[in-house]
């Protein structure tokens, strides 16, 4: 097999390519996940007069959030997958890539493959999201 040394030797700092459009997804990913579960909290009236979620609220709120979360970053996940799959040897950046595609696949293009990654993807985010949430209502009742 080959050494971390002799790769990096031969190919440089190409194992990150896609590492800043990765950065640049999970800031409106993590955006769309905290809003969209605190407004469909706000939708429930959970809050409101110090209402504490159930875990049926903590749930629904987190299938919405992780819903919008996987939907708003798909496209930069998109031509992060394009990056991290071109040859080596090719300079192409991720605008060049994005237009391509825009040009060649049309606007749905960015959405390539959200169906599978909200049903791979989604129950995991869900369920750990849902947990984090439940778990941070009760510590906060539980420290007063």
């Amino acid at each position: 097999g080959r050494g971390v040394v002799e790769i990096f030797r031969k190919e440089g700092f190409g194992l990150y390519r896609g590492a800043g459009l990765t950065a640049m997804r999970n800031a409106p990913g993590s955006f769309a996940l905290f809003g969209g579960a605190t407004a469909a909290k706000t939708y429930m009236g959970v809050g409101e007069d110090g209402v504490r979620a159930t875990w049926t609220q903590d749930a629904i709120a987190s299938c919405i959030g992780a819903t919008a979360s996987i939907s708003v970053a798909q496209p930069l996940d998109v031509v992060k997958t394009r990056i991290q799959n071109r040859p080596f040897d090719s300079p192409e950046g991720g605008m060049t890539i994005f237009r391509r595609l825009i040009k060649n696949e049309g606007f749905g293009g960015l959405f390539k493959g959200l169906t599978p990654k909200l049903l791979v993807v989604g129950p995991k985010l869900i369920f750990s999201f849902t947990i984090a949430q439940h778990l941070i209502g009760y510590f906060e009742h539980a420290l007063k």
